[in-house]
């Protein structure tokens, strides 16, 4: 694990989202850097009725979300380590056409299975019906590092979403106002909870290994 001391610029609000990231510019050198797949998962077209025709495009392009953690470690001393998830996204303009990517997103590994959590919670109420027939919209979500993964449901239609970018400017907006924004079924939000809870187990392990 990073020591706390590991931060940009000594201070603990300033430089990139993660401690990850500071460790790796700031306490990481010369550097290790490792990457272990955790799983990719496809992700259909969709429709969203209740939204803006733009949210509508982006949702009718199947992509994928790509898991992996990732491990930086300073070089002669295993014990002075760092590691996290990272969430890449990608959808591809038309039927067979080739991918490209929306963004990447990172959480530090201490808030992998809280996400994953989140996420597994977020399944059990995108499941039920709203409660309060006059609200137009809500937005369920779980942020950090430079990662937001969420549920919005806008006058009856439901649909998850996963973003990637930095926090502050993704949360000024409109979920459907930010380009870097994959939707997904909400059905397909179990896989998701899955994928993500392999990965923090995927973390523990990775932190085992000296």
């Amino acid at each position: 694990m990073a020591p706390s001391a590991a931060r940009a610029n000594g201070e603990s609000g300033s430089g990139p989202p993660t401690a990850f990231e500071r460790f790796v510019l700031s306490a990481c050198s010369p550097c290790i850097r490792e990457t272990y797949p955790v799983t990719a998962l496809a992700v259909p077209s969709g429709t969203l009725p209740a939204l803006p025709a733009a949210a509508g495009r982006a949702a009718a392009r199947p992509g994928e979300i790509a898991i992996d953690v990732v491990r930086a470690q300073q070089l002669g001393r295993r014990d002075w380590q760092s590691v996290a998830l990272r969430v890449t996204l990608s959808v591809a303009p038309g039927t067979g056409s080739e991918k490209f990517r929306l963004g990447t997103g990172l959480l530090d590994g201490t808030e992998a299975r809280a996400l994953a959590q989140a996420v597994a919670e977020m399944v059990r109420l995108a499941a039920q019906p709203s409660e309060n027939a006059p609200v137009e919209s809500t937005d369920i979500d779980y942020h950090g590092g430079s990662l937001r993964v969420g549920v919005l449901r806008v006058r009856g239609d439901t649909v998850a979403y996963v973003q990637a970018g930095d926090l502050p400017t993704l949360m000024q907006r409109a979920v459907w106002e930010v380009p870097a924004t994959l939707y997904l079924p909400v059905t397909n939000l179990p896989a998701l909870a899955a994928a993500l809870a392999q990965a923090a187990a995927t973390i523990d392990k990775v932190r085992e290994t000296r």
